[in-house]
């Protein structure tokens, strides 16, 4: 054993996390809402829950993500506790998918897989197509971190101090200890499998040695979760807390499985060697350590998942919760009002519903920005808000479709029904303009590390506070169907066009002037101000329905 094995080793496990994350930073960046919607929409039961969970996690290849996207989604109110053991409990099966591909030597055509994600990454101009190639790209990193690894351990099946070491870790304790201390490391799960199967591929490891490294695995994956709640409501660490004792169980069982002698082994092992045998038809190592890891997710939702209402019933004695915590939905309308006089009074209140969570989206706009207060879970917390507005005005639009369907209504009624559609479009546009060109500049501005100047970070909050003073106005205009003070909301959309153009005209003297952080944040700054512009064209747009009730 010589320093170029470790150093190797370590790259290897550097390329195979840096694929991991380019992977998860593509998928996210070109599915995360559509992600995060999914695993909302699709968990009304159990067994759709687990099989959302399960095929998330196999495209995505991190329990991990998935994990995080969901206790932020219960945190938000916008998943029930109940729904996300469903998924969770999926996606620990679909995280074992990595050691699965490795262990059919995938890892061979790494470098086929990272060219063809690599060259039509680089020459792509779409962003949606970098993200396409982006994604493949971390894939053929991932599998080429794994081959370096399984090429670094050869020499090891010749080193005895490393042969000894293994030996104790034969010893399901010892071994459940290690693979659950170095998962915690590196914070992947997938990466402590894959590296236990690239053993098996270069001969450094056997079949007892490996079941306890992947339990421990199993177990120390859940921390990611469980951080990513601490700044989150009991809601959402109920779920990532329910994440870890999910997980104990299984290896639980396991172990209690691995305690019973059979053969010159135990019954776990020798089932997995079965296993493997009958399904696949071969006695390869890799493999059996591979569907080992597998099975155990598997043998734990057999149990747990008929029961699952009982497992939920004991983490709320656990973890009780408060009154605060109801699962979000609209307050105003329900089905039971479609054929009432108040129909489209109701979808009004609904509306200033979906107009007051989007209020607070914007609210939150400067402390994603401002250099001492923004955080990524800052920016986290404003794009699910937005999910709720998306929410709503789903419900809503479908009330008023049912609305103008199942009653007769007067031409004053069908045009407030239209003009309430409109209106109800707008806000979710404002909320969407936040989410997917606001946000994205802020969290850019955190990971690079810059600040707007002084007098650049006054103008923004400026434009900032008019705008909100137009929601303001449109809020209360609408809410008391005040049409003069829609009117002032309406005209606005010019003057605030010229405040903007005033403010553009400013950034460019100062960036005339040399001023450093001018400079750096400018393409920030136009874009920012030119978003708060169509946010604004939105509030009036709403101004002019209630005029004109178009």
């Amino acid at each position: 054993m010589n320093i170029w094995l470790v150093l190797n080793l370590s790259g290897g496990l550097a390329v195979f996390l840096y694929g991991m994350v380019v992977m998860n930073e593509n998928i996210i960046q070109s599915a995360g809402n559509k992600l995060k919607t999914l695993l909302m929409k699709l968990t009304g039961g159990r067994f759709k829950g687990f099989l959302t969970g399960l095929g998330i996690t196999s495209v995505v290849q991190s329990s991990s993500a998935v994990t995080v996207m969901e206790v932020g989604l219960v945190g938000a109110g916008l998943m029930t506790f109940y729904q996300s053991l469903a998924v969770t409990m999926g996606a620990e099966v679909g995280t074992t998918v990595t050691a699965q591909l490795i262990a059919f030597r995938i890892t061979q055509y790494a470098l086929l897989i990272t060219a063809v994600g690599f060259f039509p990454h680089l020459i792509a101009k779409s962003k949606k197509i970098k993200n396409i190639f982006g994604t493949i790209l971390g894939f053929g990193f991932l599998f080429l971190g794994m081959a370096i690894m399984s090429d670094a351990l050869k020499p090891l099946r010749s080193y005895q101090p490393f042969l000894d070491l293994m030996t104790r870790v034969e010893s399901p304790v010892i071994g459940i200890l290690v693979g659950l201390i170095f998962t915690l490391i590196i914070q992947s799960s997938s990466a402590t499998s894959g590296i236990v199967v690239a053993m098996a591929i270069s001969g450094t490891i056997t079949l007892p040695q490996a079941i306890p490294l992947n339990l421990g695995a199993s177990i120390g994956t859940s921390i990611t979760a469980f951080l990513g709640s601490l700044a989150l409501n009991r809601e959402a660490k109920r779920a990532a807390y329910a994440h870890t004792v999910s997980q104990t169980i299984g290896v639980f069982i396991v172990f209690l499985i691995m305690m019973i002698p059979h053969g010159t082994s135990n019954l776990w092992q020798e089932f997995c060697i079965w296993f493997t045998r009958a399904i696949i038809g071969t006695d390869d190592l890799a493999r059996q350590i591979a569907m080992a890891h597998t099975l155990m997710p598997v043998l734990r939702t057999l149990i747990v998942l008929p029961v699952l209402p009982l497992f939920a019933k004991v983490m709320l004695l656990m973890f009780p919760s408060k009154a605060d915590e109801v699962p979000f939905g609209p307050k105003h309308i329900t089905e039971e009002l479609l054929d009432t006089p108040f129909a489209l009074e109701k979808a009004r209140l609904e509306i200033i519903h979906q107009m007051e969570i989007t209020k607070c989206m914007l609210d939150a706009l400067p402390a994603c920005f401002h250099k001492e207060t923004r955080s990524d879970v800052g920016c986290e917390q404003v794009s699910l808000t937005d999910i709720k507005v998306d929410v709503l005005r789903k419900v809503i639009v479908e009330y008023l479709s049912k609305v103008g369907q199942r009653r007769n209504l007067a031409e004053g009624e069908s045009k407030e029904e239209i003009s309430l559609l409109y209106i109800s479009n707008d806000i979710e546009a404002i909320g969407d303009i936040v989410d997917k060109n606001i946000l994205p500049l802020a969290q850019k501005m955190l990971s690079l590390k810059l600040a707007f100047s002084l007098d650049g970070w006054h103008e923004i909050m400026a434009l900032h506070q008019r705008m909100m003073n137009n929601y303001d106005n449109m809020l209360r205009a609408f809410g008391k169907n005040d049409l003069s003070l829609a009117k002032v909301v309406a005209e606005e959309k010019v003057m605030f066009a010229k405040f903007e153009n005033e403010l553009r005209l400013k950034h460019i003297e100062r960036l005339h002037s040399g001023i450093k952080e001018t400079s750096e944040t400018s393409a920030i700054h136009i874009d920012l101000i030119e978003q708060y512009k169509r946010i604004n064209s939105y509030i009036a747009s709403i101004g002019y329905a209630m005029l004109y009730e178009v």
